[in-house]
């Protein structure tokens, strides 16, 4: 049933993709492309409660969007020589100050009916410049429902390296200050299966991974141009999953807090 329950989400998406190629009506407002681009410098990089990178680095973004679907460029650029005394990253313990570690490519379709959104999506994560990792794939379904809370539930499965699952479900507001300035408030929880954890952490039990709280304050600039800073926390909750971060010999922390500037850019 389990095995099942994995082809069924895989079908789910290809099928909900295949659809929308295939023809399935779009609004003509929907018709237009958009181009959107984000630099984000961030004191820590911290994925799903994992701290990857304790000290800053730059996080650039490019997507693309048209009729419901949407490309995603995003990259992470070591700005120090985070894990070179340990030679956590590489065999010769070479620095990986101002090189990508990590690019990730993302095609989504997104579809409302009502106040609901159902998007279906899958991901590349590319490692370049980090022997230690390899390569992997997740597709995942997302639902989401327009009210004050803006819940939304998003179910990712990497059906190459890891063969596991992964959920998070999230909340957030936005309310604004005046015409040019604003407060986004968010909060998400995520739970992984066995396998997921076992892979990340080596605990074989599937638990609550990671809660996270966010708060930022976008100021527009100008029509195009936005500058948000944001100040974030994140903690790993399962406590075998914290014993597993407590035994890590370069990136510790079960509980991370971090802020960063994000310069965003509309075309």
């Amino acid at each position: 049933m389990y095995r099942s329950f994995r082809g069924l989400l895989v079908l789910l998406v290809v099928v909900l993709l295949g659809m929308s190629v295939s023809g399935a009506p779009v609004l003509a407002d929907d018709l237009e492309v958009s181009v959107d681009a984000e630099a984000l410098v961030v004191s820590k990089y911290i994925w799903r409660g994992i701290e990857v990178n304790e000290e800053f680095v730059l996080q650039p973004s490019v997507t693309v969007a048209y009729g419901g679907f949407s490309f995603n460029l995003w990259g992470n650029m070591d700005l120090t020589d985070f894990g070179k005394d340990e030679c956590v990253y590489t065999s010769d313990c070479e620095s990986r100050a101002g090189q990508f570690t990590e690019i990730d490519l993302t095609l989504d379709y997104s579809h409302s009916f009502d106040k609901f959104t159902l998007g279906a999506g899958i991901i590349s994560y590319q490692f370049p410049n980090w022997e230690e990792s390899e390569d992997t794939h997740e597709v995942y379904l997302a639902l989401s429902y327009d009210c004050l809370l803006a819940p939304a539930l998003t179910l990712y499965y990497d059906f190459d390296e890891v063969e596991g699952f992964y959920a998070n479900f999230s909340v957030g507001h936005s309310f604004a200050i005046n015409d040019k300035v604003g407060v986004d408030l968010s909060g998400s929880i995520g739970y992984g299966d066995s396998d997921y954890n076992e892979a990340y952490f080596g605990v074989d039990d599937g638990a609550l991974v990671d809660v996270n709280c966010s708060v930022s304050m976008p100021f527009q600039v100008t029509d195009k141009i936005t500058i948000t800073p944001m100040l974030n926390l994140t903690s790993v909750v399962d406590s075998d999953l914290r014993d597993s971060v407590d035994s890590n010999s370069y990136s510790n922390n079960e509980t991370n807090i971090y802020g960063g500037v994000a310069v965003s850019f509309s075309f």
